[in-house]
């Protein structure tokens, strides 16, 4: 055998030699897993990561279902809150204790002064003593009120002012209305009911000066505000001929009746059974729960203030006039009699009881535009009207009184509103 045929054998066995071996190496090598099974691992593997993803589903729409269950406690807790936060619930008044040694009479003026005076008693004798007075507001004030250590002034600014009586500091303002500030009125020391121009009657809570409900119902100007005695109702009188009785347990409105004028005053009988209206030249007398009036007070003055006193048992309604005299009608509508108290008009009424030589008196406030605060005894006022009410007969003229004031204090201003309170600091 030749070289080169020797060559071509060497070669020939090699590469056989060679292809054995891979064949040798490919059976008992690391093995490849055959395609079926690599099918199956991943179809396996895709359903764990599908089952994974279902879990974390269910983990998500339970976390969702307590989130939803969470905002919808919230809801309500907010609610709770708000049902709370709008509860202007007032609580019943206990009766007042009459002034002893003195009492605080508050008047507002044209010029925005604000006057202070205490009432001292010695013995049968009173004398007005200024307390404090400067300018509470930049226009003039319309309305006064005092509620135990409290005392709010509102004013044609559109703001009310607070003060503490007993530290005899001011307190704040408070800046919920968007009109003139028409009357003002506590609530004992816990509660503040507030009437403006805007149309909007406002509760204050007393403790913290928080807004409880902002009552709307009115279309025009609220004239006049007056709360129950036992805090559960309040009445108000306004430019669009109407009154409406709120219920103050719910914040609501009770009842809304037509009037045939505009009412510029009401009142409630210190019993709480009766109320009055007072328009330009008449007054309407209700009966609690009836729309129909019982008797209407025709007078031939303009009427700037009213209010209901009870004497002897029976129910007075004392109108301050244009014509300088305070007018005293009956219950029934009959005017009793008149009495020539100040200069001018009469612009504000306030009633107070006080203990004069151990005997409890109520004391009736008026203020006049000719600048003097004056306080009369109402049995001075009413005792002749009753030792006559048996002698006379319908029809008889209009008794003429003559009564001296038990004080007086000149402030030289013109006097717009008065409140009086039997708390003293």
């Amino acid at each position: 055998m030749s070289d080169s045929q020797r060559k071509r054998a060497k070669t020939t066995a090699t590469a056989s030699k060679t292809a054995t071996a891979k064949k040798a190496k490919g059976k008992t090598g690391v093995a490849k897993k055959p395609k079926t099974e690599v099918g199956k691992g991943i179809e396996s593997s895709k359903r764990d990561i599908s089952k994974k993803e279902s879990s974390k589903r269910d983990i998500s729409k339970k976390d969702d279902k307590k989130e939803s269950t969470k905002s919808e406690s919230s809801k309500k807790d907010d609610k709770k809150k708000e049902s709370k936060s709008e509860n202007t619930d007032l609580p019943a008044l206990p009766k007042s204790e009459p002034a002893h040694d003195s009492f605080l009479v508050v008047a507002g003026t044209y010029e925005r002064i604000l006057y202070g005076l205490e009432a001292r008693v010695v013995g049968s004798v009173m004398t007005l003593n200024p307390q404090f007075i400067f300018p509470a507001h930049i226009g003039c004030i319309k309305a006064v009120s005092a509620g135990g250590r409290y005392l709010a002034s509102g004013s044609t600014d559109e703001i009310i002012k607070l003060y503490d009586l007993k530290k005899r500091v001011e307190l704040g303002s408070l800046h919920e209305h968007s009109g003139s500030i028409t009357a003002l009125q506590f609530h004992g020391s816990s509660h503040l009911l507030s009437a403006s121009e805007d149309g909007v009657i406002c509760i204050f809570r007393t403790n913290d000066w928080e807004p409880l409900k902002m009552l709307r119902g009115h279309k025009g100007a609220v004239n006049g505000i007056a709360i129950h005695p036992s805090g559960k109702l309040a009445l108000s009188v306004a430019q669009d001929r109407t009154i409406i009785i709120w219920n103050l347990l719910t914040g609501q409105r009770a009842s809304r009746v037509k009037t045939p004028q505009i009412g510029e005053i009401v009142a409630w009988s210190p019993s709480g059974s009766h109320y009055i209206v007072a328009y330009a030249t008449e007054v309407q007398v209700y009966k609690v729960g009836q729309t129909e009036s019982l008797a209407t007070v025709f007078s031939k003055q303009r009427i700037l203030c009213a209010l209901v006193a009870t004497y002897e048992n029976a129910e007075y309604v004392l109108c301050g006039c244009q014509d300088k005299r305070i007018h005293i009608y009956s219950a029934d509508g009959v005017e009793r009699a008149s009495v020539e108290c100040h200069e001018n008009r009469i612009k504000g009424l306030s009633l107070v009881d006080v203990v004069l030589d151990g005997v409890v008196h109520a004391i009736v406030v008026s203020i006049s535009s000719d600048g003097r605060i004056k306080t009369w005894k109402l049995a001075d006022l009413l005792d002749p009207i009753c030792k006559n009410a048996e002698q006379s007969t319908p029809g008889d003229d209009v008794m003429d009184l003559v009564a001296e004031p038990l004080a007086t204090y000149n402030a030289d201003v013109r006097l717009t509103c008065v409140a009086s309170s039997t708390a003293t600091f």
